[in-house]
């Protein structure tokens, strides 16, 4: 309340935390014990009329993932250095890198083609009377190794509150056959120009800058497309399964390799994996 106050007056004396009265533990749960004993249990309401909105099924999540799939797909085809991709197999949530309250607002989604890993970055600029020139993110992976950065594709220009979206491309070093995970540092660099008030037009000469944000993971899971099956048995009755069984003792410290042994497993061999955690 001290901080977000609009009476300015507020500010005249300094906060002391010193006149904040101090409340026990046990002060606290005995309060609680006093609110539950003496609550009134409240009256049941009328249902509501009309149509309620139920939550969605895993067939309506399903659909939901495959348009904002192909939404990302007619997108990506307009670029002419993805066309030789070909589809992309999935595209993830959208990660916030950023807070919302800070000067540069960004955002990613992470696409997954056969050979390549394509990151779209999503960035607005908050700060007033300022424009950006040509913005990129300088994304480098942990596992350097396993992916070679193909491209990027700035944005030209970034005014207030106007966002736009960078483009940056790793090929796997592997192959379509590989699923490498690995973590990502993001550094965003741009020019920085002020804009004139006399015209209103940024002025000719910036200052180069950048501003680092939080990490992006990229892990087994991204690369796994959810089916939903009403009837698994049937399903891997098809498949061909011969009923072998195997047992392994996987540490939890080789989780990337463990994400990507799976995966390899699933895609190449179709076989079912039995997880136990103890």
């Amino acid at each position: 309340m001290y901080v977000t106050a609009d009476d300015k007056s507020t500010f005249d004396n300094p906060f002391d935390i010193a006149a904040i009265p101090v409340v026990t533990k046990e002060q606290a749960d005995a309060e609680d014990r006093t609110k539950k004993l003496t609550t009134v249990t409240p009256t049941i309401k009328a249902p509501k009329t009309g149509p309620t909105k139920a939550a969605p099924s895993s067939t309506e999540a399903a659909a939901t993932a495959s348009a904002a799939a192909q939404k990302y797909q007619q997108e990506l085809l307009r670029i002419p250095e993805m066309k030789p991709y070909g589809s992309v197999l999935k595209s993830s949530p959208v990660v916030e890198l950023t807070e919302s309250e800070t000067e540069y607002v960004v955002s990613v989604v992470k696409h997954i083609f056969k050979e390549h890993i394509v990151l779209q970055y999503e960035v607005k600029n908050t700060l007033p009377d300022t424009v950006l020139e040509d913005v990129s993110v300088v994304a480098t992976p942990a596992e350097e190794e396993e992916l070679e950065e193909d491209f990027i594709i700035p944005a030209a220009k970034l005014a207030t509150d106007e966002p736009g979206t960078i483009y940056v491309s790793f090929k796997k070093s592997s192959g379509e056959g590989s699923f490498p995970a690995s973590s990502f540092t993001n550094v965003l660099k741009f020019t920085t120009k002020e804009i004139d008030p006399t015209t209103g037009e940024p002025e000719e000469t910036g200052y180069d800058d950048e501003y680092q944000v939080e990490d992006l993971e990229l892990t087994g899971s991204d690369y796994v497309v959810p089916a939903f099956a009403g009837n698994f048995n049937h399903i891997w009755e098809q498949v061909g399964a011969s009923g072998e069984e195997a047992e392994e003792t996987l540490q939890l410290s080789g989780v990337k390799s463990i994400a990507g042994k799976l995966i390899q497993d699933i895609m190449n061999k179709g076989v079912l994996i039995n997880l136990r955690c103890d």
